[in-house]
């Protein structure tokens, strides 16, 4: 019996070359400027130089995060957030301490796996697909909790967040912070209210695939888009009443 996975559609994934990995570690880690290969793509991926980058790179001894709005990084180990952060990664000595490195923008994704010792790009593909194979769009809330005292944008060219949970879990988010709130937003024709919502999101694009023996359709991949501050930026959106899902034609996004 064939146990492979079925390939998510509307993505393609590109493995990178020894040089490529080295040079995502050097543009991010070592001289901390844009990465060139989100910059540019590679094989039939596109590069989108104008973008913003994200970085989320999962440490065993912690995690470092950073924005690259233009030319150059701010990470979570510079000193301001330094006590939020693990410490800073040096490619050419301790890169044995990565677990995961994912660097991303709008368009697509890189991700390094354990040790850097393997890469992959992603991004969307081109291919027409049937509606319910399409890839959607979801924002989910990052960590922290309402009030200054818990949650606040640090200063900087490049915004920064300090943020904390009732728990004591804290971290540093490479965005300008915005509370998390809620509010009711009549429906046309008086039919009960949508839930408006505010906060400071991860946004992420979902592929699904489709089981071959069953006809089964769930996510099969997921790739990292964006970090945003505001309105929350995609769907679903559902009515405060009932709690049931509002037409795509209704939302307001």
């Amino acid at each position: 019996m064939d146990h492979t996975p079925p390939r998510p559609e509307g993505l393609a994934v590109r493995r990178l070359d020894g040089g490529q990995v080295e040079g995502v570690l050097d543009d991010v880690f070592t001289r901390g400027v844009r990465c060139r290969l989100l910059d540019t793509g590679t094989d039939g991926i596109p590069g989108a130089p104008e973008a913003p980058q994200w970085l989320l790179a999962e440490l065993g001894d912690g995690r470092i995060t950073g924005a690259c709005p233009g030319g150059r990084w701010r990470r979570s180990d510079h000193p301001s957030t330094a006590d939020l952060s693990a410490p800073a990664l040096r490619p050419a000595t301790d890169r044995w301490r990565v677990l995961e490195v994912l660097v991303f923008g709008p368009r697509a994704q890189i991700r390094l796996g354990e040790g850097a010792e393997d890469g992959w790009i992603s991004a969307d593909d081109p291919a027409p697909l049937p509606e319910w194979l399409r890839p959607r769009d979801r924002s989910f809330l990052l960590q922290g909790w309402n009030g200054r005292a818990h949650s606040r944008t640090l200063g900087g060219d490049v915004p920064f967040s300090a943020t904390s949970e009732p728990s004591g879990t804290r971290a540093a988010l490479p965005l300008g912070w915005t509370d998390f709130t809620g509010r009711a937003r009549p429906r046309p024709g008086g039919r009960g209210a949508a839930l408006e919502s505010a906060g400071t999101w991860l946004t992420v694009r979902e592929y699904w695939a489709s089981d071959p023996g069953t006809g089964a359709v769930g996510v099969a991949f997921h790739r990292l888009t964006g970090m945003r501050s505001g309105a929350k930026p995609t769907g679903p959106e559902f009515d405060v009443g009932t709690g049931d899902e509002i037409a795509e034609e209704e939302r307001r996004w």
